[in-house]
């Protein structure tokens, strides 16, 4: 079976990076629009997703690097400290004879291929779950209730706190976003792992659109140093969306999901929520060179603010 970590280990200096030049290529990723391709790690034989940096553009013209990887592997250090099943990541490089490319890797969820090459998982996006399946840009019927119905009978992900169902574990999912801010949780960047005999939910993937990753360090300064209170990285907290049915914001969802619960769920994920210091230091874990200082700066007031409106919120 695949490993999710359910424990945070001993807090590093700093987040590792990991050189995948001489990992052998391991198939193609059809899947979204952003550059991919699956990589075999050469010692453990284990497939990792590589997801590569990608540029954004300013209003003069120039490109620059988006936090793609940093802020996939902060938010999979949040979920690790809320205890929150996720795929494993790392930051990772990939050096082609002068050129270097920035990334992250994800290790697959899915259980190895049988002796004959043979499937032993499947995973179905969420897409295909859902009672009135989406076509397109559409989110009309994107909604809570409809995910509550689509994981019914659905186990809940491995490593998920005891006592939980499938539909505990997403609304738990839900709060990792509204922390982090993240705004792509469309119908298919979560999934179902269907195996011989049974359906479980399978850990929370993909949180690259979080924490101002597509900003420009320029803007990051101007929204640190700023003055107008409708300028500041709060003021961008606040004014994220989600993809679901009439666009509401991450906390607003997190809140109605866990008001969807029982007590004793919405008690397992707030209890997380309430050392803000715990929760940032991820931030504080990415090396230098992959994460700059007004990026890291800005994510720490993103999260912080969106902690307190969580916490206020869910009450």
């Amino acid at each position: 079976m695949p490993e999710v970590a359910a424990t945070v280990p001993a807090t590093p200096d700093h987040y590792s990076e990991i050189d995948v030049s001489d990992w052998p290529n391991a198939g193609d990723e059809t899947l979204g629009t952003k550059p991919k391709k699956w990589l075999r790690d050469p010692e453990s034989g284990e497939r990792w997703l590589m997801k590569y940096v990608t540029n954004n553009r300013n209003a003069a013209g120039t490109e620059y690097p988006k936090g793609d990887d940093w802020s996939e592997r902060v938010a999979n250090g949040v979920a690790l400290r809320l205890g929150i099943p996720a795929a494993h990541t790392q930051l990772a490089v990939q050096r082609d004879g002068g050129s270097k490319y920035f990334g992250i890797i994800s290790r697959e969820v899915l259980a190895p291929h049988d002796s004959r090459g043979r499937k032993r998982e499947e995973l179905i996006a969420g897409n295909e779950l859902l009672p009135h399946p989406l076509t397109g840009r559409s989110r009309t019927g994107y909604t809570l209730a409809a995910v509550k119905v689509a994981l019914v009978g659905v186990d809940p992900a491995i490593a998920a706190p005891e006592g939980l169902t499938a539909w505990d574990v997403f609304a738990g999912y839900l709060v990792l976003d509204a922390l982090v801010g993240n705004t792509d949780r469309h119908q298919e960047n979560w999934a179902v792992i269907a195996g011989t005999d049974s359906l479980r939910l399978a850990p929370t993937f993909d949180h690259a659109s979080s924490l101002g990753f597509l900003l420009s360090d320029d803007a990051r300064f101007q929204r640190l140093k700023t003055s107008d209170s409708g300028f500041t990285p709060e003021a961008y907290a606040d004014r994220a969306t989600s993809p679901f049915e009439s666009r509401p914001h991450p906390i607003a969802l997190a809140s109605e999901a866990l008001r969807m619960c029982e007590s004793h769920v919405r008690d397992t994920w707030m209890s997380g929520c309430e050392d803000a210091d715990y929760l940032v230091e991820p931030v504080s874990l990415v090396p230098a060179d992959r994460m700059s200082e007004p990026a890291r700066q800005f994510a720490e007031r993103v999260m912080r603010r969106n902690c307190d409106r969580l916490l206020q919120e869910s009450h």
